[in-house]
């Protein structure tokens, strides 16, 4: 995507970003930083693809309170880490209140961030669900897509020289049950510190996507059956040394999601 720092949702973003760039207290704070700002104009990228595959068109007001939501969706993401270390805050609240304050005429734009990182429910405001329901699928393809692309840099990022910690050569339970019952999966009931669980559970995001053409779009760019291979091939190796498992490990991941899953 080509950054237009002209265009003041975009300039503002980006000074977040690169502020905390400059002045990173760890290394880990630093390729947090990096990767989560890369990954938003990956979402934007991905916003204006579902925009346009829509027929019929949207509103040129709905597409650019869609575009600039994609843009302002993880601005929080910049005050995850303080001294160094990852806080837990919710990033969509300090995003929609970030937005409050610089622009305040953004009320469509504040909601969406504040739900952004929040499951589908009743609680989801009427007034912007059809640019929240958008920024999901987006930030859902987005995130898919790029961890397709840069694995390596990806793995770096999160696990560093340690893939020992890593270790570990089951598939999480509530994977599996979320898979048998077509449903997303929780992230309550899982492990996500295992490395294999937190990338298949991404596959069990296909059941999070909520617009037609999110759905054309994984289709056509076959994003859910690329990551299903690039787990079997760059992250079931980290999971376990024995040969014989990872070759189990693929065959049952192969049959989990299996293609027909995905079409």
């Amino acid at each position: 995507m080509y950054i237009d720092l002209n265009d003041k949702i975009t300039r503002f973003l980006v000074q977040e970003y690169v502020n905390k760039i400059c002045y990173y207290s760890s290394k880990k704070e630093l390729n947090w930083n990096i990767h989560k700002l890369i990954h938003t104009f990956s979402v934007a990228d991905m916003a204006q693809k579902l925009i346009n595959e829509t027929k019929p068109a949207l509103s040129k007001e709905l597409q650019k309170q869609i575009l600039n939501s994609a843009i302002l969706h993880d601005v929080g993401r910049c005050y995850e880490f303080k001294n160094g270390e990852k806080v837990h805050l919710d990033h969509g609240q300090v995003g929609a209140e970030l937005i409050k304050k610089h622009f305040p005429e953004m009320t469509v734009e504040a909601n969406s961030t504040l739900y952004h990182n929040k499951c589908p429910s009743d609680k989801d405001p009427k007034s912007c669900q059809t640019v929240l329901n958008y920024v999901r699928d987006a930030d859902i393809l987005g995130n898919i897509k790029y961890e397709i692309e840069k694995t390596d840099i990806w793995l770096s990022h999160i696990i560093g020289d340690n893939k020992e910690a890593f270790r570990h050569s089951s598939i999480d339970r509530e994977i599996l049950s979320a898979v048998k019952e077509q449903r997303p999966a929780n992230l309550k009931n899982m492990n996500i510190n295992k490395i294999l669980t937190s990338w298949l559970w991404q596959l069990c995001w296909y059941y999070n996507l909520r617009t037609k053409a999110a759905f054309k779009i994984a289709l056509k760019e076959k994003l859910f059956f690329r990551l299903r291979d690039t787990i079997c091939q760059k992250i079931v190796p980290l999971t376990t040394k024995n040969k014989k498992k990872q070759k189990e490990l693929i065959q049952k991941i192969q049959k989990t999601f299996a293609d027909e899953l995905f079409s």
